[in-house]
């Protein structure tokens, strides 16, 4: 049989593994061999939050059996595969002899989701979910996994993904089609082929999109670039569950979706065999050339040296090391500098901004009055004041970016050729945290108020001007004294209302003031934990390749020493050994890349 020539190749794959000390390699063989035996072909559905994979397996089965919907995220994986009648678990302790083994809890297919939830409450540790329906794409030993999202807030979760990738007989990658693909996904894409090369990408959402068509063509070539060979299908769930309803031939070949069924039944389904082949010759084959590449490096370091040439690579490396001890301080000063240079001036910045806003509110302030323009006044203060956060901000990016360039000139001249990955700083919106400026008091002069006010300034203009014309023998109540007091009474009403005028406006800017310094310092508090945050990314950075380095330094030290301490016999036999061992992985490299051409048989 052919499972019996696979885990046989693998087996001696393994054990070379082990004889090399490469136990990261004969894990991953390890999985692989169960995949071999394990008679069903597991198909995984990966990608990023919010992308729709549980939604794209509910239409390829035709049934709600993963949960969807906003703020909805797969916590733990589900395994759909075929059975004569519906049913579901909930696997309590997985196995690791199969990717799909475990204990088993029994559920109603319909409160699947609520018993997960219940038992996850419970403290329960559930590793997948399975369900099983009567479904003709699955009658030939597919199976579908819907699993945690990569990229996402939970790390744990994208870990567990990666883990079952070595496990899967095939890809299937979910990324709508609103957006190319992103560097993440690319990455994550690079990463799994070393695992699984059978990869198909799968873009949902098409009918949203109307240049759907232009995001293919890229991702196309994107794939190309990458090195990644895999078909890509755009496809609408919503036009496919309408299909489905009303039971529309046309609808349903809308949607996209009789490809990938075509895919997953003839280039799936229908060639296990060839892709279990091609999945047991890529990791067998990397396996291998990875512990050649090992011992032909020690092959070529086995040369004869004279104790001069072996000082001398001892001074070089020591050397090297002083080197990169001097690098590391000097890319550690350059960034701690541009960071605390960087907290002073992103201080500076806003609060400059935000006086220049202040200004000019004072300044309007003290032509307007506020009782009657203060909604309109506001409106203009928070719009200013977000345009100045977004300008701060805006400007922190910029000078993200320049330390970023500085740090790395440090490291780029001999340890790193890429600069590190770093998000953009986004815009924070500290308006929505900070109270709203309190109008002033008193806006109101009522009626009697203003009458009150009057007669107090009319009353002495009367007696006063009355007075002086009674020695000129008039009444005290005249013309003149009359006429005064009008004129007084409304010079005090006025300079009332004046004076209450500039008592608005004092305690408007007064407001204005508190209201501004609480953004400011809502936006300080923001900028300096952004800039932690790029302090401690770029640092994590940079650390990790001193660290490297370092490592590659102490290595070469010690190799040096040993191949000094070694004499010739010695590494003569060893040179045998490791020839003869060449000879021999040679053989089974031959036999793993046979896979592929159906020509390969048990030893």
């Amino acid at each position: 049989m052919i499972e019996t020539a696979l885990v046989e190749l693998i087996d001696r794959a393994e054990a070379e593994c082990a004889e090399a000390q490469r136990t990261d390699l004969g894990n991953r063989l390890r999985k692989i061999r169960s995949r071999v035996l394990d008679p069903a072909q597991l198909v995984l559905v990966v990608g990023e939050p919010e992308q729709g994979k549980s939604e794209l397996i509910n239409s390829l089965v035709n049934a709600p059996v993963c949960a969807t919907g906003e703020n909805v995220s797969t916590a733990v994986p589900t395994v759909v595969r075929h059975s004569s009648e519906p049913s579901a678990q909930l696997v309590e302790q997985e196995t690791t002899q199969s990717a799909v083994g475990g204990d088993r809890l029994p559920v109603p297919v319909d409160q699947l989701h609520d018993e997960l939830d219940r038992a996850v409450r419970n403290g329960r540790s559930v590793s997948r979910t399975e369900v099983g329906l009567p479904r003709a794409l699955l009658e030939n030993g597919l199976a579908l996994m819907d699993t945690p999202a990569v990229g996402g807030a939970v790390s744990s979760l994208g870990a567990i993904t990666e883990a079952a990738v070595a496990e899967a007989d095939a890809l299937l990658m979910v990324s709508d089609a609103t957006q190319e693909l992103t560097t993440n996904e690319l990455n994550f894409l690079r990463r799994v082929t070393a695992m699984c090369p059978n990869i198909a990408l799968v873009q949902p959402k098409a009918d949203f999109v109307p240049d759907w068509r232009r995001i293919v063509e890229l991702n196309r070539k994107h794939l190309a670039n990458a090195g990644i060979a895999g078909k890509i299908f755009p496809v609408s769930s919503k036009i496919r569950a309408r299909a489905m309803r009303e039971k529309n031939q046309d609808l349903n070949a809308e949607s996209g979706f009789p490809p990938l069924l075509d895919y997953l039944r003839k280039e799936m389904a229908s060639a296990h065999e060839q892709l279990t082949r091609k999945l047991v010759a890529h990791n067998v084959t990397e396996a291998i050339d990875q512990i050649t590449n090992s011992l032909r490096e020690e092959l070529n370091n086995q040369s004869p040296r004279t104790a001069t040439e072996t000082l001398l690579e001892l001074e070089a490396a020591q050397r090297r090391a002083e080197d990169l001890k001097r690098l590391s301080g000097r890319w550690q000063k350059t960034l701690s500098d541009a960071v605390q240079e960087l907290y002073s001036d992103i201080e500076y910045d806003f609060r400059e901004r935000s006086w220049a806003v202040l200004h000019q509110a004072n300044e309007t302030l003290d032509e307007a009055d506020p009782s009657t323009t203060w909604e309109d006044f506001e409106d203009w203060l928070k719009e200013n004041l977000s345009e100045a956060v977004a300008e701060t901000f805006g400007w922190l990016d910029r000078r993200r970016e320049r330390i970023t360039e500085q740090v790395s000139d440090e490291l780029l001249r001999e340890h790193v050729r890429t600069l590190p990955s770093s998000d953009p700083i986004p815009v924070p919106d500290p308006l929505q945290r900070v109270p709203d400026p309190k109008a002033p008091k008193n806006a109101s002069f009522p009626r009697k108020d203003q009458i009150l006010t009057g007669l107090r300034g009319s009353y002495g203009g009367v007696l006063m001007f009355g007075l002086v014309t009674k020695m000129a023998g008039l009444p005290l109540m005249n013309v003149v004294s009359i006429s005064a007091g009008l004129v007084l009474g409304s010079k005090s009403l006025n300079e009332e209302k004046d004076s209450r005028l500039k008592r608005r406006q004092a305690e408007a800017r007064t407001a204005v003031q508190r209201y501004v310094e609480h953004v400011v310092f809502q936006v300080n508090k923001e900028a300096r934990d952004s800039i932690r945050h790029m302090h401690q990314t770029l640092h994590d950075h940079c650390n990790q390749i001193t660290e490297q380095a370092q490592i590659r330094i102490s290595r070469s030290i010690q190799d040096t020493k040993r191949m000094a301490e070694q004499d010739a016999v010695d590494r003569d036999a060893r040179a045998r050994e490791i020839k003869k061992k060449l000879e021999e992985l040679n053989v089974l490299r031959k036999r793993a890349s046979t896979l592929t051409s159906n020509r390969i048989a048990a030893a």
